[in-house]
């Protein structure tokens, strides 16, 4: 089984809306959203993947700040434990755009959109949201301004 180290950017607009990345599984037709971010590369630091990735998946520059979850996850069917490292990050700008994955062929692209969702709409959305925290942990964590929250969420099952 390989390892693979991923990093994500918890990006709030001035109206406290996080920036989500919807996916869509071009063989299961699955449908997601999560956090905007990816695999790290060899050489790469977490935050330099991180900012990366935003740019690659919404076409915008941040700033990463602060460590605040750690994940793990094991797709078993591909062989791969992901560990995910979530950043709170500034953006520069928030005209964002629906980016592509460049590691995977046109015809073949996961992200279909880009959105800020404010907490209500991730609530009540039957889409699945991951890490599923932003549901409701998360919006405590951050009024507290991540003080004495839980950082390890452990293995998502």
């Amino acid at each position: 089984m390989k390892i693979r180290t991923r990093a994500a950017a918890i990006i709030l607009d001035d109206l406290n809306r996080v920036l989500l990345v919807k996916h869509r599984d071009p063989d299961t037709d699955e449908t997601w959203w999560t956090l905007p971010g990816g695999g790290i590369e060899a050489g790469e630091s977490a935050v330099e993947a991180l900012t990366r990735e935003v740019k690659e998946e919404c076409g915008i520059k941040c700033i990463p700040k602060d460590l605040v979850y750690v994940r793990e996850y094991v797709e078993w069917h591909k062989e791969t434990h992901h560990i995910s490292l979530f950043f709170t990050a500034a953006a520069l700008e928030y005209n964002i755009n629906i980016g592509i994955d460049p590691e995977f062929s046109i015809d073949k692209q996961f992200i279909i959109d880009t959105a800020f969702l404010s907490e209500e709409e991730i609530r009540i959305t039957s889409i699945d949201v991951y890490p599923e925290i932003l549901r409701d942990v998360f919006w405590e964590d951050f009024k507290k301004g991540f003080c004495g929250h839980k950082v390890y969420l452990g293995q998502q099952k």
